[in-house]
């Protein structure tokens, strides 16, 4: 059997060497291949000495002898120019032979042109070089290629350019991978007209005759976007394991063809998993002769909505599973920190419910916290165990499998195991009916025992009082949780409460019958209890609620049971739809900020919960919640922010905002609240809300809904800050200035004056000044007692001096000289290994273990950077951060924060992140729009690393939305000369400004007729009434 790749081919048959070219860009060289079946040569082909061709001596191979003095082969022409991408399969036999130089010959596979000729030389003394006449020479030193023999299987593989006139030859020896051979710049197409491969004899011993057997010559332009490297296909019986090397944020496509025509897709989605994927074929490798072809597919340049494909990424070993549902939550497997405690397995380990009836394990009623407050346990999801699976083959059991590879995704997490041979893949998610699922095959019949247990905290449970049932009717097992706990309502006190789950129903079940149903009380006072399950390749399914009322979580299994993949694609849907049509679409040139875009997307929806008992009446995003349930005061000062950005904002908008004002009667002076809150309790740490006002403007810019300005002034807003507005960070004026402009909008133009007294916007100036330079030379603000080690008496400059940048009062010389001194100095600045630090570089020693590096600090100083259009060091910190801080091996990540060893730290997912989504679109996009004004801006930075950015923006209002085009693109014209180009289609709104950063160089041409006045660095050009505009500039550095 013959295997087959465009790019890439590997055989398990007699087939030896596959030689392959590769490239990008935009194809003009035609598509050609020949798997030489014969009986007669394709016509394009030319002969060099056909007396020395045998033909199609044997099946499926075109075998030609060497001769001495002289080159015999074939050669044909590539057809065009531009980037390609071709391949060569043959056989060597004989070639090496032992000893003296085996057949003293040379295999040369050649381009050549008129004047000019590249070609990679290998003889029978084993020696391998590349070399070009236009580069004068070889192109590396000649290495000896060890650990071949004739009849085994090389590979070659080139890959051409044009744009960089850039060759480069990979190589690799049987079923191995692609090894670099040489890369070279500067090869033209005048050398590659044509592609030859040939035997040259340069011995005299007639007995020792080289030979070749052509097995297949495939060509394409660059639109075949295929896997290029290491693809390897091992076939046994009906089955093909399927290998080739991976780029982060890929994805992958396997085709099957018999007859190189017709290409049919086996199997798709397949992410990548680097440096190395593999992909088992089952019932695919049947008699007959099959070609294999594994499609590369760029991730972040999908079609629209296939997100949560393009966000698969591969994590075991790197951190837990996570799935989201309403009020149902998964965590696979146990880490402390990112610190590995528990691999997942098999099976559901740790659904739970959260509902916000309880922080953390128990529930007392206390006169400050309420009841449900809980200082202890907030991770209490770590002592829960429901259904921890047992591999049976053959009657051997193989308890708690790890996976080989773990896949995320938004909407469920892959897990692939190789038990004894057997391969057993598993999709676990949480159905929208809240119902987490498991839907697990095997490629051979198995059983599966799974175990669990009822919840018990070991470190905080007092009663245990849960019991356990088999419900044969329904194929059930029935936990009723039930216990007490220490709980902890405010610090310093412990008292016996309730447990969190007390009188709560848990359901597991499977979707065919299981047996064996054991249970017992252990030790602890758990409830134990397990079953076994058939699986196979018809696969089965696992199901588990929880519900205060049995039959709800019985019937919403059971219907999940019913038709788990049906429940599955819903899931897959719905996210996509999210993630399609509520928030901006955005690609740029960058990749790795695309996936993070939206990743951090992913998560801040993922998180929203909508309870609607007691408190929690609104729906809302939330932090962590695993760790910090609910939504945390301070995350929500840029988490509503974000929400402004939605296409729904009723919906995702509004209450991340309306939440807060249940605890209006909890407000304590400044307009400060509690840290946290749920259905009735709340945490008893109070803080500023200020910018939740600033915020709550930004929704009402983006939707015109006079309505929630309405449900959040006179309630809410005027009561809490009537008395005082605390100065968070500076944020009082900008504050106090949306006061006034929400007072005016609701018919109470008399609280104007009392905003301006209470916001003490006449003493802004005399504070402004008293605060600069206060500490140290361009710098906001005084130093800090260091906050480690304890007990020192130093004093640390902390980077909340650059948090003040944000509000629109700050002076935008005094923003470029902190950012060029502290900012962006690597030396003594906050510009270290994951930007922007804790403290100064320069007080290093003084940061915070645990908290050297946070996503709060890139939020308010990053973003302050861009309002006050320091654009070429916002980008310098924008990007620094970003890359360092939101990527690990090769993946978006969202963790709470980086260690002072700058280490990842914390929460594994968390929303704490979620203010780096304004840092692209308000940031580097420049993007803002206002319906009560009828205006769309574009005021740019985009990063001079990029040649495009591209969004479409949902702009709602009454009764549609229009998704407003933004395109930026830029053109590197050389000699630093820059051409920007800045294009919006479909504005619904009646004025539109377009607003092109200079990148901080000399303008070179630009159209005639600008604004006067324009944001410094940028010009300006205003559209009236223009639904598209496009605005051209050159400049120079």
């Amino acid at each position: 059997m013959n295997v087959a790749s465009p790019l890439n081919i590997r055989t398990v048959g007699p087939f030896a060497i596959a030689v392959a070219l590769t490239a990008t860009g935009i194809a003009q060289v035609p598509e050609f291949s020949d798997s030489f079946d014969g009986p007669e040569l394709d016509s394009g082909w030319g002969r060099i000495s056909p007396g020395n061709h045998d033909g199609f001596a044997e099946p499926g191979h075109y075998t030609i002898r060497g001769t001495r003095g002289a080159s015999t082969g074939l050669r044909r022409s590539i057809g065009g120019r531009g980037d390609f991408t071709a391949e060569f399969s043959l056989q060597l036999d004989p070639f090496f032979l032992a000893g003296a130089g085996g057949t003293r010959s040379d295999l040369k596979i050649r381009f050549a042109g008129a004047s000019a000729w590249f070609e990679v030389v290998l003889n029978s003394f084993r020696s391998l070089r590349v070399t070009s006449s236009e580069l004068g020479g070889n192109l590396q030193d000649p290495i000896t290629l060890l650990g071949i023999e004739d009849g085994d299987h090389l590979s070659f593989q080139f890959a051409y350019n044009e744009g960089t006139s850039t060759m480069s030859v990979n190589y690799a020896i049987n079923e191995g991978l692609w090894e670099p051979l040489a890369s070279g710049s500067g090869i033209t197409p005048t050398a590659l007209q044509s592609a030859e491969i040939v035997l040259f004899r340069f011995g005299n011993n007639e007995s020792a005759m080289p030979r070749m057997k052509l097995d297949r010559y495939e060509i394409f332009g660059a639109e075949q976007n295929s896997a290029t490297r290491g693809l390897r296909v091992v076939a046994d019986g009906e089955r093909c394991n399927v290998t080739w090397n991976s780029t982060p944020g890929k994805m992958y496509a396997i085709e099957q063809s018999h007859d190189l025509f017709q290409w049919e897709t086996v199997a798709n989605q397949i992410p990548a998993s680097p440096p190395l994927n593999t992909y088992d074929l089952d019932g695919l490798c049947r008699s007959g002769r099959s070609f294999f072809r594994v499609r590369e597919l760029d991730a972040s340049g999908w079609p629209h909505g296939d997100y949560c494909a393009m966000l698969t990424q591969e994590i075991q070993g790197k951190k837990h599973a996570f799935l989201a549902g309403n009020l149902a939550y998964y965590v696979g497997g146990q880490y402390t920190s990112w610190d590995l405690r528990e691999h997942e397995t098999i099976g559901l380990t740790h659904p739970f419910h959260h509902d916000l009836r309880g922080r953390g394990t128990g529930i007392v009623t206390d006169t400050t916290t309420g009841t449900g407050h809980d200082f202890r346990g907030w991770d209490f999801y770590k002592d829960s165990k429901v259904a921890y699976g047992t591999v049976i083959v053959d009657g051997e059991s193989f308890p708690n499998p790890i996976p080989k590879k773990m896949f995320w995704r938004p909407d469920r997490v892959v897990c692939e195991y190789e038990v004894e041979g057997i391969t057993i893949r598993e999709d676990k998610f949480i159905a929208l009916n809240d119902v987490a699922c498991s839907i697990i095959t095997a490629s051979e019949a198995v059983e599966i025992q799974f175990a669990g247990h009822s919840y018990v905290s070991e470190a905080r449970s007092l009663q245990r009082t849960s019991t356990v049932r088999h419900d044969t009717i329904h194929n059930m097992v029935h936990v009723t949780e039930g216990g007490t706990v220490l709980t902890r309502p405010v610090e310093g006190v412990d008292v016996e409460g309730a447990l969190i789950y007390e009188g709560m129903s848990t359901v597991v079940s499977t979707s065919e019958t299981f047996t064996n149903y054991a249970a017992f009380r252990d030790g602890q006072g758990r409830q134990q209890y397990s079953f076994t399950v058939d699986c196979g390749p018809q696969g089965v399914a696992l199901g588990w609620a929880m519900h205060d009322t049995f039959s709800d979580a019985r019937d919403r299994v059971a219907d999940v049971l019913a038709d788990p993949a049906g429940h599955l694609e819903a899931k897959t849907a719905h996210m996509n739809d999210l993630l399609t049509n509520q928030i901006p679409y955005f690609r740029c040139s960058d990749p790795d900020i695309v996936n993070i875009y939206y990743y951090l997307w992913a998560i801040y929806l993922m998180y929203y919960i909508d309870v609607g008992e007691g408190w929690e009446i609104h729906p809302h995003t939330q932090t962590a919640v695993h760790n910090f349930l609910g939504m945390h005061r301070f995350d929500a000062n840029f988490q509503i922010k974000v929400g402004a950005w939605v296409q729904d904002k009723d919906y995702y908008a509004y209450g991340n905002v309306l939440i807060w004002s249940a605890l209006l009667p909890y407000a304590r002076s400044g307009g400060r609240l509690p840290d946290n809150m749920g259905q009735s309790w709340l945490s008893p740490v109070w803080g500023t809300t200020t910018d939740h006002v600033i915020g709550a403007w930004d929704i009402y810019e983006h939707s015109g809904d006079i309505g929630f300005i309405e449900s959040v002034y006179e309630p809410y807003f005027k009561p809490l800050f009537w008395n005082g507005i605390n100065n968070h960070w500076g944020a009082r004026y900008d504050a106090a200035d949306c006061l006034k402009k929400m007072a005016a909008l609701t018919g109470n133009s008399s609280d104007v004056e009392h905003w301006h007294s209470v916001g003490e916007v006449d003493n802004l100036e005399s504070w402004m000044n008293s605060e600069w330079e206060r500490a140290t030379p361009d710098y906001w603000g005084n130093t800090a007692p260091a906050i480690y080690p304890p007990g020192s008496d130093d004093r640390a400059l902390f980077w909340t001096g650059m948090a003040y940048m944000r509000n629109t009062w700050f002076p935008e010389d005094w923003a470029r000289r902190m950012t060029e001194a502290w900012a962006v100095n690597t030396e003594i600045g906050f510009n270290g290994p994951v930007p922007p630090t804790l403290v100064a570089m320069q007080d290093v020693d003084h940061t915070f273990p645990s908290f050297a590096a946070a996503p709060d600090l890139a939020y308010y100083s990053i973003i302050g950077m861009y309002g006050r259009n320091v654009g070429r060091n916002a980008n310098v910190m924008g990007l620094g951060h970003l890359k360092n801080y939101n990527l690990q091996w090769g993946i978006p990540v969202a963790p709470e924060s980086y260690d002072s060893d700058w280490e990842i730290w914390g929460d594994q997912y968390s929303n704490f992140n979620a203010g780096k989504i304004l840092i692209i679109l308000n940031g580097m996009a420049g993007l803002d729009y206002s319906i009560p004004d009828r205006s769309f801006k574009v005021c740019d930075h985009m990063p001079e690393e990029w040649s495009f950015m591209e969004l479409k923006v949902p702009v709602t209002q009454p009764g549609q939305t229009d998704w407003v085009d933004v395109r930026i693109d830029r053109n590197d014209l050389g000699d630093g000369l820059v051409e920007k180009t800045i294009t919006v289609g479909g504005n619904p709104l009646e004025t539109l400004l377009i607003q092109p950063w200079l990148e901080e160089k000399a303008l070179i041409n630009s159209p005639d007729e600008g604004d006067s006045e324009a944001p410094t660095g940028h010009l300006s050009y205003t559209f009236d009434n223009a639904a598209e505009a496009q605005v051209t500039i050159r400049v120079q550095e």
